[in-house]
């Protein structure tokens, strides 16, 4: 196998890239379409901030292989002020890992079978760290179900919803929220 990066998913806030590069090999030149960016270790599932100064670490060799997605920051969103945001209702289940002027991300963690309290959440790439299996009530009452392995990502528009963890395992993922200056 040999190093790829792959785009699973652009639009005019983010451009998601899903990276492999197996140990001991050096990587192609990495372009990204933005900076800074998120990356995502999908093996570890630390987080990490790019921005220009440390460009040059995502073109090293490693002794470990190397599995993450990438998160590349090209907009804010319009910013709106969130009254249910999930980190301030529910700060058991919804952890800060890093913020600054760009972004908040931010560790969502049920276990097996639990229920989540009604919650805001800002335009994100919500990235899956375990297999997801959800039911969702939203807050006009409609529901959903939707399910996704480990390991990809994807760009969600502005919700309210409670959450309930439909697996009989623990769900983790992590919330990329790009920001304005303006913050939350």
């Amino acid at each position: 196998m040999s190093a790829s990066y792959q785009v699973s998913s652009e639009n005019e806030f983010v451009r998601i890239e899903n990276v492999e590069i197996p140990a001991g090999e050096v990587p192609p030149p990495y372009t990204s379409a933005a900076l800074p960016l998120v990356r995502i270790d999908l093996d570890s599932g630390k987080t990490r901030y790019v921005d220009g100064a440390s460009i040059a670490d995502l073109e090293r060799a490693s002794d470990k292989s190397v599995r993450e997605i990438r998160v590349e920051l090209k907009a804010a969103p319009a910013a709106a002020a969130l009254s249910l945001d999930a980190v301030r209702v529910n700060p058991a289940r919804y952890r800060v890992d890093f913020e600054n002027d760009r972004v908040r991300v931010v560790r969502l963690g049920f276990g097996p079978g639990e229920n989540g309290m009604m919650v805001a959440h800002p335009p994100r790439v919500l990235a899956t760290l375990t297999e997801v299996s959800v039911k969702l009530v939203f807050q006009d009452g409609r529901t959903d179900e939707r399910g996704a392995p480990a390991g990809v990502a994807a760009w969600l528009e502005a919700e309210t919803l409670q959450t309930e963890n439909a697996s009989n395992q623990p769900l983790e993922v992590v919330l990329v929220e790009p920001k304005s200056a303006r913050g939350f």
